[in-house]
């Protein structure tokens, strides 16, 4: 009996000697394995970085494109109202051709903000006349009736 469990005590420590050798191969090769897959990662980070990078710069140039061309309407908009006033000025009878040109001179004066300024609020009704109730007021529009109860 004492050969059996010496055999036994024997084949213990083996299977403990090579199971620890295969333990720390495996790790080892894991270990190595984790590395390649960090900096596969990393690497797949920065593409996704320079590409939101790429995006990013598209969008802005998409909007500054955007105001160049708005602008550029805008001038094309003043330039067609001053042709086609001064057209009406010499090509029509005294009043269409003096409001198109008085309408061009206020735009001319107008004080336009430039950008980035605020806008003055526009909580304003106009009147005809300063005794005028004007649209904001509570009572603009009703009519007053009296009747008898």
């Amino acid at each position: 009996m004492d050969q059996a469990l010496s055999f036994i005590a024997y084949a213990a420590a083996a299977s403990l000697l090579v199971g620890f050798g295969v333990g720390w191969w495996a790790a080892s090769q894991r270990k190595d394995n984790s590395a390649d897959i960090i900096e596969s990662l990393k690497k797949e980070v920065e593409a996704a970085k320079a590409a939101h990078r790429s995006y990013e710069q598209s969008v802005t140039e998409h909007f500054a494109g955007t105001a160049q061309l708005l602008h550029r309407m805008q001038d094309d908009y003043r330039s067609i109202y001053s042709h086609i006033a001064s057209g009406a000025q010499t090509l029509c009878d005294g009043d269409l051709g003096d409001q198109l040109a008085l309408n061009e001179q206020q735009r001319s004066h107008q004080n336009f903000l430039e950008p980035g300024e605020p806008a003055p609020p526009r909580d304003y009704a106009p009147k005809k006349s300063p005794d005028e109730r004007g649209q904001l007021a509570e009572d603009f529009g009703l009519e007053k009736s009296y009747a008898d109860s």
